[in-house]
C-alpha cells in the first residue's frame, strides 16, 4: 500500500485492489519496451492496446505487462500482449495460471479417483459437479464472502483454472466429506493439482485439515513460496485475516 494509507480496512472494497497496486506505468510502450495493458483489478484480467475493454472496466489501472504479470493478473484470452523478457521463461503465448513454477508437486493422483464434470464455480475453493453437487478443495483455505474484495478474485482464479464444462478427476483422502456432506477431494485438471496451484499463486492459504493431509507438506511449501515472492493476494494484505481465523472470529 501507499504510505498515505497502510490500512485496507477503511476503504470501499471495490477500490482496494486499485490503491495497492503499485504505480500505473507512464508513457507509450515501444518495442523495446514492455506493453502496457489494462488490468481489471476487480477479475485479475487484464486486456491488451487496442481491446474493447483496454481502460474501459469499472475499476482497473494501467501496468506495464510484465509488472501485471508479476502480480498475479491474467491475460485476456491466454496470449501475452506483446514481447516478454527471455528470463522470464514464458513463451510467446505467455504464462496462465495453470503454469506450473519451480516446485515439487505430484505429478499425478496417489489415490483413487472419479471423474467430475464442472457446472460452475461457487467459491474460491469450492465448486459444483454434475453429478455429486459441491466439491470443497482440500487444503486451500480461500477469503470468506465477508472479505471482499478478495473472496471475489480468489474465485476469479480458481474460474480461470477451471473453464465451464471442464471434465476434472476428484481424488479424496481419509475423509470423503465435511459435515455439509460436501464432498472433499483435491481436485485435477489436465495433469495438475488445482488446490496446490492456487496456494502457490497466492490465490489461496494451505490449510490443514486432518485426517486428509495427503499433500499438506506440499500445500505449506507452497504458501511460504506464495508469500516470499508476494503473489497474488498477498500483494494486497489479502490474508492479513486468514480464512480460518475469520470463521471462529478470531479476527
Amino acid at each position: 500500500m501507499t504510505g498515505r494509507n497502510r490500512s485496507h480496512t477503511r476503504m470501499p472494497w471495490p477500490v482496494v485492489l486499485v490503491a495497492v497496486f503499485g504505480a500505473a506505468t507512464a508513457g507509450t510502450a515501444t518495442a523495446q519496451e514492455p506493453a502496457t495493458v489494462w488490468v481489471d483489478t476487480r477479475s485479475g484480467v487484464y486486456y491488451c492496446a487496442g481491446s474493447r475493454e483496454h481502460g474501459g472496466t469499472t475499476e482497473g489501472r494501467y501496468l506495464a505487462e510484465t509488472d501485471a504479470r508479476r502480480r498475479g493478473y491474467r491475460p485476456d484470452g491466454g496470449r501475452a500482449c506483446g514481447p516478454l523478457p527471455e528470463n522470464t521463461g514464458e513463451s510467446g503465448r505467455g504464462m496462465d495460471s495453470r503454469t506450473l513454477l519451480p516446485d515439487t508437486v505430484p505429478a499425478a493422483p496417489v489415490g483413487d479417483t472419479v471423474s467430475c464434470l464442472l457446472v460452475r464455480v461457487v467459491d474460491g475453493s469450492t465448486i459444483e459437479c454434475a453429478a455429486g453437487g459441491h466439491v470443497r478443495l482440500i487444503g486451500a483455505d480461500t477469503p470468506e464472502h465477508s472479505q471482499e474484495p478478495f473472496a471475489t478474485a480468489a474465485a476469479a482464479a480458481l474460474a480461470a483454472l477451471l473453464p465451464g464444462g471442464a471434465l476434472v478427476l476428484l481424488e479424496t483422502d481419509a475423509q470423503p466429506l465435511d459435515q455439509y456432506d460436501r464432498t472433499l477431494a483435491y481436485v485435477w485438471y489436465e495433469g495438475q493439482l488445482v488446490n496446490w496451484l492456487l496456494v502457490r499463486h497466492g490465490w489461496a492459504a494451505s490449510l490443514r485439515q486432518a485426517p486428509n493431509l495427503r499433500y499438506a507438506d506440499l500445500f505449506d511449501a507452497a504458501e511460504i513460496r506464495a508469500r516470499g515472492e508476494v503473489r497474488g493476494l498477498w500483494s494486497v494484505m489479502g490474508f492479513e485475516c486468514r480464512p480460518f481465523d475469520r470463521r471462529r472470529r478470531a479476527c
